[in-house]
């Protein structure tokens, strides 16, 4: 049809008629840029949050303890990550490193005092969230795997938390702190960290944890040094080795503040020596604190002087060749050379010497007629 001569035709910029055409009212077509973008197009695409059917493994609902466990997870994998460069190399306290092979749960059992894997409850299968899992990230990481994303997805599976399945991890949760860590499987729980997961699954073995009341800190000065010392019910001592990591995840548990150290408990040397004597061959030091009192009592006891024999000396030895020529072999030899100077008229003048010999052997002996120190008593 031709347009009307009153009509004048609409003009249309060339560059403009196929946004005109195709785009609707209201929208814009993206540039070339942006279509030739990658890295905008990778970030546009949201993977599918993966589905599970285990369930979560429990924690206490106390935000602050969370903030705490999750603060000490992360401190650890900040450890591990230059642990790996080699920067720490002689700095870690030396118990971590006391078990080669179980560094992990030697960690454990210097920050947070008293955990023990010992006593043991039920084991079910159920999804950590990594945020309160301790792992071990010092061999391997993201950067080492080949082909991270699928690995991922192998190590996350609900296969994993079966016992009869290739690579299964086990972990260990402390229940009333909320804190686990893996006792099988402790590299992968940085590796799947780092690749945006929020759990992994496990057989969780469920283990129990003094309360906050059963538990005591002090702060003493031993050996030209600043210590802090935790205490179970008012017998069992153990020192923090690293206070910085402690401390914070016992007082969000709710264990009182570090205090001074009771004047009518053992002195803090006697108690440090104890503690020098006990990490011997051991990966963490404990006194007891009832024995160490009986031990100081006894030392002191063995102090004090008393009437004793020789008999009684253990560190006294007789030297019997010397006794027997003296005590046996002279009242012998009087009696002989009285027999042939007199004979018929010395035989009782010859008993009565040897006998009197043998008598003044055996009081010298057995009489407490020395002193000595209890200690060196048998």
């Amino acid at each position: 049809m031709r347009a009307s001569p009153m009509q004048p035709a609409a003009s249309i910029a060339p560059d403009a008629a196929p946004s005109a055409e195709l785009a609707p009212a209201g929208t814009s077509l993206p540039t070339v840029e942006e279509l030739l973008d990658d890295e905008a197009a990778a970030a546009q695409e949201v993977a599918p949050a993966p589905r599970y059917r285990l369930p979560q493994a429990a924690v206490p609902p106390n935000i602050m303890l969370q903030s705490a466990v999750t603060r000490l997870v992360e401190q650890k994998e900040q450890i591990d990550q230059i642990a790996r460069n080699g920067l720490l190399a002689g700095l870690l306290p030396a118990e971590w490193n006391s078990s080669p092979g179980n560094e992990l749960r030697a960690f454990v059992a210097s920050v947070v005092p008293f955990a023990s894997d010992a006593a043991r409850g039920e084991t079910i299968a159920a999804r950590v969230p990594l945020k309160f899992l301790l792992g071990h990230s010092q061999r391997w990481g993201v950067q080492d795997v080949a082909e991270p994303r699928s690995l991922s997805v192998f190590l996350s599976s609900d296969d994993r938390a079966n016992s009869g399945t290739p690579e299964h991890a086990e972990v260990m949760l402390l229940a009333p702190l909320g804190l686990a860590w893996a006792h099988s499987g402790r590299s992968r729980v940085g590796f799947l960290r780092s690749m945006g997961l929020e759990s992994m699954a496990a057989r969780v073995t469920a283990l129990p944890y003094p309360s906050a009341e059963q538990l005591a800190l002090y702060q003493v000065s031993c050996e030209g040094t600043s210590q802090i010392w935790c205490v179970l019910d008012k017998r069992k001592l153990r020192a923090l080795s690293a206070p910085a990591l402690t401390l914070p995840l016992l007082a969000a548990y709710g264990v009182a503040v570090p205090q001074s150290w009771p004047s009518n408990w053992p002195d803090p040397a006697d108690v440090g020596a104890e503690l020098a004597l006990a990490r011997t061959g051991k990966t963490v030091a404990e006194v007891d604190l009832v024995k160490l009192v009986d031990k100081i009592g006894r030392n002191r006891a063995g102090e004090s002087w008393t009437g004793a024999s020789l008999m009684q000396l253990h560190t006294w030895v007789p030297r019997w060749r010397l006794f027997l020529a003296s005590f046996i072999g002279l009242p012998a030899g009087l009696l002989l050379l009285a027999a042939l100077a007199l004979p018929g008229h010395v035989e009782a003048a010859a008993v009565a010497a040897a006998l009197g010999f043998a008598g003044g052997a055996i009081a010298a002996l057995a009489a407490p007629w020395i002193y000595a120190r209890r200690k060196h008593l048998s």
